[in-house]
């Protein structure tokens, strides 16, 4: 596992962006969402920042609104509201996120062609686990992944029943939820992606979904869970024949706040990548 680090670079004081707050109609119902956009356009993959159960996502685009005028990226936070989405961290019968968020791209695109390009798709928590259900129906659509502190995963293997893994338990329902995350697996596992998690996210809270089963074999804390995810991606990527591309990295002194992360170990900073000019251009 490695362990991120942060780096001080100098402000770009020219360089600037704008939010606008946005509400996409959708084949799933209406979604919300912060749409930053820079002054300086850098020609790269938008960037879309999921938040977790705290639904922080007028925070997180404050916080990540320096780096689109940084790096010249679109950001699209969007805003699962709990009167309209109460169930939005992963697809199912109640609820198709992953719908609203495939329509607020396609509603957003009708703006601006730059957000019909494959996204990186950043989540945190419940964000995270939308982030690779939503890869995993959807890869065609994600340029990388950056999961940070899931509660646990959809494994891409038979070991768990679906949703926690690929097996149907010749179940018909699920065998439904199994065939559509079965059917672009290959282009997922081809997918760059990043799991991160913060070194002291250890807590065993109410917020962190506990069965014997998931312990057994994903693990009993975020920490471990992460490199059980890992691991399962390398192991699928290779059984495909797919070169995989699959980092695990710490967070140094960070708990289960994205925020602090963010603060702390420029998790931001470090998910929406280099600058827009070279450090020794920075104005």
């Amino acid at each position: 596992m490695k362990h991120l680090s942060t780096t001080v670079l100098k402000d770009c004081t020219r360089i600037s962006a704008s939010i606008d707050r946005v509400v996409a109609p959708t084949p799933a119902g209406r979604l919300r969402a912060f749409v930053l956009h820079p002054t300086h356009d850098a020609g790269r993959a938008p960037l879309v920042v999921l938040h977790g159960i705290s639904r922080n996502a007028k925070e997180l685009a404050r916080l990540f609104a320096p780096e689109a005028a940084r790096t010249g990226r679109r950001i699209v936070v969007p805003h699962f509201t709990p009167n309209r989405w109460p169930h939005f961290q992963r697809p199912c019968r109640a609820a198709r996120p992953d719908v609203a968020l495939a329509g607020l791209m396609d509603f957003l695109a009708t703006q601006d062609a730059a957000f019909a390009r494959p996204a990186q798709i950043f989540g945190h928590s419940g964000g995270a686990q939308l982030a690779h259900r939503f890869a995993m129906l959807y890869p065609n659509r994600v340029a990388r992944l950056s999961l940070v502190a899931a509660g646990w995963y959809c494994l891409p293997d038979d070991r768990m029943a679906y949703p926690y893994g690929l097996d149907d338990k010749n179940d018909r329902q699920l065998a439904l939820w199994v065939r559509r995350h079965r059917a672009g697996l290959a282009r997922f596992l081809s997918i760059p992606t990043e799991i991160l998690v913060g070194d002291s996210d250890t807590d065993r809270d109410e917020s962190l979904r506990q069965t014997s089963d998931l312990d057994v074999v994903q693990g009993t804390t975020r920490v471990a869970r992460a490199a059980t995810y890992a691991e399962a991606l390398r192991t699928a990527a290779s059984q495909a024949g797919v070169s995989a591309d699959v980092t695990l990295t710490a967070l140094p002194g960070v708990q289960h706040d994205v925020a602090q992360a963010i603060r702390v170990a420029g998790l931001a900073r470090h998910v929406a990548g280099p600058d827009l000019f070279p450090f020794s251009q920075a104005v």
